[in-house]
């Protein structure tokens, strides 16, 4: 066969006995680089498939590491993903995690056993012809050394959880288009001299594919037209399903509780209004401090929880002054202020702990415009923090399409220095959570 051995050039020594072992096989290897920056890498992949057999992919530490061989690997998996023949097989050299999108390929593991690792890859190439796909993996991914880091990184005291609007939702908070319909509802009755104009039969799907560019516009005019009653109006739309709380939820609480043998959880960031989670630490006696504007101490044995668009307390008085990232106006200024005090506490807190994402989308600039700051300020470039996402599955079941849509979002996610956790169901992810509390 011929092969195509792709590393970095840190790992020399260690490519150089795999090609040793390989072509005493009787394999011809290429592991010179063939592909050149600038020019149109899927092109020049394709091209050289009409050359080589089989992709050959190094992982090691120096290998996650560079920019020049993830682009190329990332390149080799999308070409790979629209053959019909499989071509890829990774070869684990240290001990460290193999990328996502690697996982359906059979991989082989030289840090324990060189030799009989080296034996198995023979064995694996051995009469293949070239038509023939590989053998793809069966193994269910565990994410053992993602939550192992995980569990370390909350012991140490160092780990965040940044949470989005699907931590809310299971428990009956109205996501967003649902709660523009609500307060469009409110709007009209109160400019139509109290007569109701009823939304109640528009679908909130086919509102967000028609309003959804312009969602922060239309924010806009509702905290315009609605006046000094916005705020008000706001929370009644919020806890207007009378939410409580939901497994997600329970299991941050539990995540959040003190540990015996290490610290606690270090703080919370939330893009919500609501205040369900601190709802169930007061139900559960764990101390905290719900931060919305900077200024406000905390003390060492409090969780501090910022609310980084805004704090709307199911009972509490809101304060008149209390700013909510809910309009185009107010969305512009935190994106544009780079020393407010939310944008300042993310950047701390991607720069200095683990963090993992939970209910996120990432279709919000400001956020990814922090994480690629906090991602170039990282010298070593790895993949510090973490995303939970639910693996695609489209209504037509063509598993193609979602798997191209997986390894895109995993692609976006990586470049924004996130491993991702793939869940089958959003019920899998309290089981992560509680995976990582209790990793011994």
């Amino acid at each position: 066969m011929i092969i195509y051995l792709s590393y970095s050039s840190k790992d020399q020594e260690i490519a150089q006995k795999i090609t040793t072992k390989l072509e005493a096989a009787g394999h011809q290897i290429w592991k010179d680089k063939y592909f050149k920056k600038g020019d149109n890498f899927i092109q020049q992949i394709i091209d050289v498939l009409n050359d080589i057999n089989i992709f050959i992919v190094i992982i090691s530490e120096s290998s996650l590491k560079s920019e020049w061989v993830m682009q190329e690997l990332s390149s080799i998996a999308l070409v790979d993903l629209s053959s019909k023949i499989s071509r890829i097989l990774p070869i684990l050299v240290e001990n460290c995690s193999l990328p996502q999108y690697l996982w359906n390929y059979k991989s082989f593991d030289l840090t324990t056993n060189f030799d009989l690792g080296m034996q198995e890859i023979i064995k694996e190439l051995a009469d293949k012809p070239s038509t023939e796909i590989l053998t793809k993996s069966t193994k269910k991914r565990s994410y053992d050394s993602e939550i192992t880091s995980l569990s370390e990184s909350l012991r140490a005291g160092r780990l965040t959880l940044i949470c989005g609007a699907g931590v809310s939702i299971g428990a009956g908070i109205p996501s967003w288009y649902d709660l523009l319909m609500i307060l469009m509802e409110s709007m009209m009755k109160k400019i139509s001299n109290a007569q109701s104009i009823s939304l109640e039969n528009v679908n909130p799907n086919e509102f967000q594919q028609r309003y959804s560019p312009s969602a922060l516009i239309i924010g806009k005019y509702l905290k315009s037209n609605l006046g000094n009653t916005f705020l008000l109006e706001l929370r009644e739309a919020l806890y207007s399903n009378n939410p409580t709380s939901c497994e997600f939820i329970e299991s941050i609480v539990e995540l959040a509780r003190p540990q015996r043998d290490g610290k606690s959880l270090e703080s919370i960031i939330t893009f919500n209004y609501d205040g369900l989670i601190e709802e169930q630490l007061k139900i559960n006696n764990i101390q905290y401090k719900s931060i919305s504007s900077e200024g406000i101490r905390i003390n060492h044995n409090e969780l501090p929880i910022y609310h980084v668009h805004g704090f709307l307390p199911r009972k509490e008085e809101i304060q008149i002054e209390e700013e909510v990232v809910f309009s185009e106006d107010t969305y512009h200024s935190q994106f544009i202020d780079p020393f407010s005090w939310s944008n300042l506490i993310q950047l701390i807190k991607l720069s200095q702990n683990t963090c993992l994402f939970l209910g996120m989308s990432f279709n919000d600039p400001n956020l990814r415009r922090l994480l690629d700051v906090a991602r170039r300020k990282n010298p070593s470039r790895a993949l510090n923090h973490f995303v939970i996402k639910k693996i695609p599955n489209s209504s037509d079941k063509n598993d193609t399409v979602d798997q191209l849509e997986c390894f895109l979002e995993e692609q976006d996610a990586n470049e924004l220095g996130l491993n991702v956790i793939w869940v089958d169901s959003y019920s899998d992810i309290p089981i992560i959570l509680n995976r990582i509390r209790n990793k011994n």
